[in-house]
């Protein structure tokens, strides 16, 4: 397969002619600075929570990714501004970045988590990219620096976070912030050519094949030694997270050339494939157990936008037309189930395990997920 499935062109379509020129418009805060959090059913601005450090930094990837695409101009200078916004308002003086901000841009939540510190950073990567700017480089290894001084655990990866005050915070481990993190330094080596980066991704790729899938399954949360969490928390599994992992370490042995985790990539994405398919709507299933029994069949829309981009990793990886057919599937699934008979522009969020509408609300952070998605349907059109 040479070019993206049919449906994409009606999805690139929903996204880079309708989409996002309506988030330009309303979805930036032209009066205080920054990226709206979420729009609300009738599509207003929701700015009582203020503002996370994490969705600036998503929003700043989608219209600088948008921009570098040749698919919106004027997402550049929207890129801009919200890295002018996280970067005057987001940063702590101790070094990392705060949680939350107010709408104006005071300090709303100092906790520096480690989920907001990698999408900091993958930010960072984007604004560099667009133009090479050295203060974005600066920033990184200033993140890079305070992650290894406040965060590193010594059971291996990184701490949750650190409270306010600089302590480190309670609560279980999980995988999801080393995966962006992961996905960071995977962005910062296609920006750079620098092979530090990779380095560094390297050892969270170690930490994924020995500690978070030991035993077959990707595991969600753990002990402080990166044992399972005990309870069934412990044993929750999220396919959607599967298929990203499945697409980032694809692109890892792109940009790397190593494949000693293409198997683990394999693994994963079979797990998905085999338990969290919902068999009447075809689309993914939020969660089930380490032995792929359904513990949450609601579907919510980012998995859909995952398993669109680890199908073309499968896809590249193997060449098998199976692969070719799952995705034009899911495409057509995911613009049936989440976009068909929703107002353009629009989305919908959470659906239930009949089908009905959880979530009336566009979080600003989903639009990440499609836009990586769709940038893959780009490429692939593309013969890249």
């Amino acid at each position: 397969m040479t070019r993206a499935p049919a449906p994409a062109d009606a999805l690139l379509h929903w996204l880079f002619d309708e989409t996002l020129p309506y988030w330009w418009r309303h979805g930036f805060d032209r009066d205080c600075g920054g990226f709206h959090e979420r729009l609300d059913a009738e599509r207003r601005p929701v700015t009582r929570d203020g503002k996370r450090a994490m969705v600036q930094a998503r929003q700043i990837y989608v219209f600088a990714q948008a921009a570098l695409l040749g698919r919106m101009d004027e997402g550049a200078d929207l890129a801009r501004a919200g890295f002018d916004f996280l970067c005057g308002h987001c940063r702590h003086p101790a070094g990392g970045w705060r949680f939350r901000v107010t709408r104006a841009g005071d300090p709303m939540d100092d906790t520096r988590d480690l989920y907001t510190q990698a999408f900091a950073l993958f930010a960072l990567a984007w604004r560099h990219r667009l133009d090479g700017a050295g203060a974005a480089r600066a920033l990184a290894e200033e993140t890079l620096d305070y992650l290894d001084r406040a965060m590193a655990h010594p059971s291996g990866g990184y701490r949750e976070g650190t409270d306010p005050s600089g302590r480190p915070t309670s609560g279980p481990r999980r995988q999801n912030p080393h995966m962006h993190l992961f996905e960071a330094l995977l962005e910062w080596h296609a920006a750079t050519g620098d092979t530090a980066w990779l380095v560094r991704a390297r050892s969270i790729a170690g930490l994924l094949a020995a500690r978070f899938c030991a035993g077959g399954a990707l595991r969600e949360y753990f002990a402080d030694d990166l044992s399972p969490a005990d309870g069934d928390q412990g044993r929750l599994v999220e396919p959607g997270h599967h298929y990203e992992w499945a697409w980032l370490l694809h692109r890892y042995r792109q940009l790397s050339g190593d494949a000693q985790y293409a198997e683990l990539a394999a693994g994963l994405y079979d797990f998905a494939e085999a338990h969290g398919i919902d068999p009447v709507s075809g689309g993914v299933i939020d969660a089930v157990d380490c032995d792929g029994r359904p513990v949450r069949r609601s579907r919510r829309f980012w998995p859909q936008t995952e398993a669109v981009k680890a199908h073309i990793a499968r896809l590249e990886a193997t060449g098998e037309p199976a692969s070719a057919r799952r995705l034009d599937t899911q495409v057509d699934s995911l613009i049936r189930s989440h976009m068909a008979g929703v107002p353009a522009s629009g989305w919908r969020e959470h659906l239930g395990e009949d089908g009905s509408t959880l979530v009336p609300d566009l979080p600003a952070s989903s639009l990440y997920h499609i836009t990586l998605a769709a940038a893959e349907l780009d490429r692939l059109q593309r013969g890249g």
